[in-house]
Parts: C-alpha cells; structure tokens; sequence
C-alpha cells in the first residue's frame, strides 16, 4: 500500500494502472509513481477550490494556476537557431548501422557500458567488414538479424543523441566512442551521405517559438510535479527520479 500525505493508494489501484504501462520496464512502479502524481495534484486542486469532472481536466486546471512560462521572443528564436544550426537542415540523409546494448530494469549499466566498448574495440581491430557478424551476435535490436541495418535516416527521424553522432560522421567510417541514448548504448557505423541544405531563420521561426514554448512549459511542469513530492509525506514507493507520466 502507497500513502501520500493522509490519502491511501491500494494494492488494487495498483494493479489495475499497472496493465496502461505493460511496455514499461517496471509496470508496478510506473503505474504507481502515476497513481502518485494524481494523488497529488487532487489534493492541490482541493487547496486551491478547483474542480473538474475527471483528473485529466483537474491536471489542466491546476497546471494553468501553479506554472508559468515565458513566450518565446524573437531573440530567443534567433539565439536558438544560431547556437543550433544543424537542426535547421533539410535534405540531409545518411545510410547507417547499429549494434545495440539495451538497458533493461535491473542491468548494471556500467557493467553494460564496459562489455559493449570492449567489443567496440574489438570490431575496430577487426576491420568494417565484420559489422554484420558483430550485430548479428550481439545486437539487442531486431535489426541485428539484418546486420544492424537502418536504412537511409533523415533529420528528426531518430533521438536527438543518435541523429547528431551519426551526421557527425564521416562517410563509410564507423564510430570510435559509443553512442548513449534512452535505449542504451550504440556502435554506430555508415555509408553514404547525401548533403541538403540549411534552412532560413525566416524558414523556421514560427514552428520553432511554438517547440521553445512547449519544451519549456514541459520542463516546468516536471519541476513542479517533482516540488509537489518533495513537500509530500509520501511512503510504500520510490519516487526519486520519477518522470511526470501525466503529461506526454
């Protein structure tokens, strides 16, 4: 059983949230960290005489009360593109390659790190040509049947972390350090580049104050979320480190 201040979250609870986040790597914590969070936020809206007629429409009213955020200004647009040009490209592809370590729930992460930049090492003494034996013996990605391949990628269609290691590349290399991600670690290797062009400050400037406004906003949402459990007596799960699964 999970309490939050005076209020108490069942073993039922619990288990019914848990089958909404059955591709989580921990269902059970995550359903309860949520369960949590809305736990929360309806004692906020009690003490602030909000009402709602269900938790997604109390979120939105207690959200627009308590956070705050600045428009984003043609300056900060401006200072953003300039400090960030290669997310202002279209056109750009590059043919690529992975061999993926994953990162499950209970790994031991640097035990992980250490294994795969071992067999980084390894494959850099053994030369380009055995990547596709590599990918097929140690990949954790489906793609590893295939020798790790993905395909022609473009811009925004991969994580940000992967997308700037593999444009970082040169043409037909593979990469001499590891690639992190939410999904684990990458050897990362690729073919041919086709280079496009850079966009406009004018091009991108509207779509881009909207992305630096919810970025924002989402950020200050996750801070507060994360206040209102420092302030709470909160007991029977961990909630260090939790992400704020109330708003995607």
């Amino acid at each position: 059983m999970i309490t939050v201040n005076d209020a108490r979250i069942t073993e039922a609870q619990i288990v019914a949230q848990a089958r909404l986040h059955a591709q989580e790597a921990n269902p059970r914590l995550a359903a309860g960290q949520e369960l949590v969070l809305r736990e929360l936020i309806r004692q906020r809206a009690q003490d602030l005489d909000l009402f709602a007629d269900n938790d997604e429409s109390l979120l939105s009213a207690v959200l627009a009360h308590d956070v705050q955020t600045p428009r984003a200004d043609e300056a900060s647009c401006r200072r953003y593109f300039d400090q960030h040009p290669d997310e202002f490209r279209e056109g750009d592809v590059v043919e690529a390659w992975h061999i993926l370590f994953q990162v499950t729930s209970g790994l031991d992460v640097q035990k992980l790190r250490g294994r795969a930049t071992s067999i980084l090492a390894d494959l850099h003494r053994q030369g380009l040509g055995e990547f596709s034996a590599f990918a097929q013996r140690y990949s954790n990605c489906p793609t590893g049947t295939r020798g790790g391949g993905l395909g022609e990628l473009r811009r925004g269609e991969m994580v940000p972390e992967f997308e700037k290691a593999v444009f970082a590349l040169p043409e037909f290399s593979l990469g001499g350090e590891l690639v992190e991600t939410r999904f684990g670690f990458h050897i990362v290797r690729i073919g041919h580049r086709i280079e496009g062009r850079a966009l406009a400050f004018d091009e991108v400037h509207e779509n881009l104050a909207g992305w630096l406004e919810e970025s924002s906003y989402r950020r200050a949402v996750h801070q507060y979320l994360q206040q209102l459990v420092g302030g709470a007596r909160i007991s029977g799960i961990p909630m260090q480190g939790a992400d704020s699964p109330l708003v995607q």
